[in-house]
């Protein structure tokens, strides 16, 4: 069953931080698919990211952003997803990684990567 299209919402990050959200969802993937009542829910994302991934591939030159949709739902579930991650990354901790997953909080968030786009 999919989702009205008012729903769906554009979410627009670095490319870098894009494919660290996908390394980060493919570890989890196997793990989160078990529970039959996120199964469907689970599936779509990883879908949705799939085509993502697939798409920067085809493309020679690289785009410094990336803009997937997602529905409220689907967006909710990844963000506490990140908000799951920062939270065990050590305190102080100020590597790329870490860089990333807050711009991927702050775009799923209903921000965008606006500052870092140019």
């Amino acid at each position: 069953m999919t989702e009205p299209l008012h729903d769906v919402q554009p979410v627009t990050m670095s490319s870098q931080a894009f494919l660290i959200l996908c390394r980060l969802y493919d570890g989890c993937y196997d793990e989160l698919k078990q529970n039959e009542q996120l199964r469907e829910l689970v599936e779509s994302i990883g879908d949705m990211l799939l085509a993502g991934v697939e798409t920067l591939e085809k493309q020679e030159i690289k785009p410094k952003t990336i803009t997937f949709p997602l529905t409220v739902q689907q967006a909710f579930f990844v963000r506490r997803l990140v908000v799951e991650l920062l939270a065990q990354a050590p305190a102080g901790n100020d590597d790329k990684t870490t860089q990333w997953l807050q711009e991927c909080l702050t775009a799923l968030s209903g921000g965008g990567a606006k500052a870092d786009a140019h």
